[in-house]
């Protein structure tokens, strides 16, 4: 019985199963979106340079937006 149960016809081909594994993977995809607009904003390393966050340097020290020789 419970083997059976994803082999159920929802609409035409489309069985349950099917259904299951589209629902999983839009719920995994929009899980990832969220950790990452919540690290992303909360994370210094990953803001823009341009964000108005006073950058920490070195003295002396070329800044990111020199070419390295």
């Amino acid at each position: 019985m419970l083997t059976a149960l994803p082999a159920v016809h929802v609409y035409g081909h489309i069985t349950l199963g099917l259904v299951w594994g589209i629902l999983q993977c839009g719920l995994f995809v929009a899980t990832v979106w969220v950790y990452e607009t919540r690290c992303t904003a909360c994370d210094p390393v990953e803001r823009p340079r341009t964000s108005g966050v006073p950058q920490a340097e070195a003295p002396g020290a070329p800044s990111f937006d020199d070419p390295w020789r």
